[in-house]
């Protein structure tokens, strides 16, 4: 474990505001503490797993990401899809009076939301788009399939980058090129879009990606980030409904906001949303 300083403002001076172990993926019995830098507000989790250290609190099957095969295939694209589907139509009150089913539907339900990337696709201003966290590249997150590398890349100049190797093998052997870590991107290449989906959260330093957000945006270029919301309703509620020990900050619109101040870049959109499963999940394990 390591104890680090405030990676926005570099104080050591914090408070802690909540402690739990891994409540959703049960990869350990351990304590984190969270703690808000007394100077600029930011939440991160100190002490915390070291960079060579944090890859044993990830199950093997904690993300969609990889592409295993033909059954996670029909289990997460086509199943998933017809489910998603009946969730988020009046079909689902056909099934309201069934409680098992009711609540699993209703788990199922997703805020509607038009996916900022392919808005800007739809404006004709996205021609190169880097997707840091990008898996295996078939799914965007809560965007879907529509938004994914694999889907675009016959459309734009797309490219990943990805912790994980047998991604990043996945996406080569399938023409995209995808690196390990952004320090290994030539510092001349631009993109006109950079997303990252839910994955600023488990960064060491995400001081590191805005400074690489200053250096490889082009001159228009934009920044298409998602993680959860410290300030949600949920973290309101329930302080201690965290994915600990691999989310190491916990932004606010606030402290992004001071981030991107910092770097020169300047927030023009916004907006927080909610998953029912969120709620459904903290209840089931007790918070």
């Amino acid at each position: 474990m390591e104890t680090i300083n405030c990676d926005l403002c570099g104080s050591y001076s914090s408070t802690t505001i909540a402690s739990q172990t891994d409540l959703i993926h049960n990869s350990t019995a351990e304590i984190f503490n969270v703690v808000r830098c007394n100077d600029c507000g930011l939440n991160y989790t100190n002490p915390r797993p070291s960079p060579d250290e944090i890859g044993k609190y990830y199950s093997e099957t904690y993300t969609f990401h990889h592409n295993t095969g033909i059954k996670a295939y029909v289990k997460k694209s086509i199943l998933g899809q017809i489910i998603f589907l009946i969730a988020n139509s009046p079909l689902a009150y056909v099934f309201s009076m069934i409680k098992p089913i009711s609540n699993f539907l209703g788990s199922q339900v997703r805020p509607s939301i038009e996916d900022p990337l392919l808005q800007l696709l739809k404006a004709d201003s996205l021609k190169s788009f880097l997707d840091i966290g990008c898996g295996s590249g078939v799914n965007a997150h809560f965007w879907g399939k529509k938004s994914s590398l694999m889907n675009l890349k016959n459309t734009i100049d797309v490219y990943g980058c990805e912790i994980d190797s047998l991604s990043r093998e996945y996406l080569n052997n399938n023409g995209i090129h995808c690196w390990s870590d952004i320090g290994k991107i030539n510092n001349e290449m631009k993109f006109d879009v950079i997303r990252m989906n839910w994955s600023l959260e488990h960064a060491h330093y995400p001081s590191e990606y805005f400074e690489f957000f200053q250096k490889h945006l082009t001159d228009h270029g934009k920044v298409i980030i998602g993680v959860p919301n410290s300030k949600g309703i949920l973290y309101q509620m329930e302080p201690n409904a965290l994915e600990l020990p691999i989310h190491l900050h916990h932004f606010s619109i606030n402290t992004l906001n001071k981030y991107a101040v910092k770097y020169n870049l300047k927030i023009i959109s916004s907006f927080t949303f909610s998953y029912s499963s969120m709620f459904q999940f903290a209840k089931e394990v007790g918070l």
